[in-house]
């Protein structure tokens, strides 16, 4: 079962909507944006710490997780929901075999793989292997539909972060 991706307007519903910009973003809307693409928290805020937004404020971080985004890559984990089972491993790996005509599985080329369970938790340790690396292939959630714990979630990469 595939886990429901945050949209913008459901968040959106559950701020302030008061366009403060205290949360450095023009818009309560843009600032629903960041929340998604976990380039902003929930108590970024200001609005949302106040006693009369507590019900919305914990709506928000129910939704959002307590998710981190893997620097450089659109991988976000919550470390405390990982168990270390090794299935968005197993799944990127077939990923990165292709089927022929004759229905034989070859390599592509050799790729080293992008995932790897380290110390009972995962960890992303090739990024180009990944194929949301390359433009236009942000597509493969493999991964993230794979965790059957819910700790794996894909959002787009920021055009302007820096890896």
């Amino acid at each position: 079962m595939a886990k429901k991706s945050l949209q913008p307007l459901e968040i959106l519903r559950l701020l302030p909507r008061t366009n403060c910009k205290k949360c450095g973003c023009l818009t309560c809307y843009a600032f629903a944006f960041d929340l998604v693409a976990r380039v902003k928290r929930p108590e970024d805020c200001p609005e949302l710490l106040k006693e009369e937004a507590a019900e919305s404020y914990r709506a928000l971080k129910e939704m959002i997780g307590e998710g981190e985004r893997i620097k450089g890559t659109d991988h976000i984990l919550d470390s405390s929901k990982c168990t270390g089972c090794g299935d968005c491993v197993a799944v990127c790996n077939r990923a990165l075999t292709t089927v022929t005509r004759s229905g034989h599985l070859m390599q592509r080329e050799p790729v080293p793989p992008a995932l790897k369970v380290i110390d009972g938790c995962l960890h992303v340790i090739e990024w180009s292997s990944c194929k949301r690396s390359v433009p236009g292939l942000d597509i493969c959630n493999l991964c993230a539909d794979k965790c059957p714990f819910g700790a794996l979630e894909l959002v787009k990469q920021e055009e302007d972060e820096e890896d």
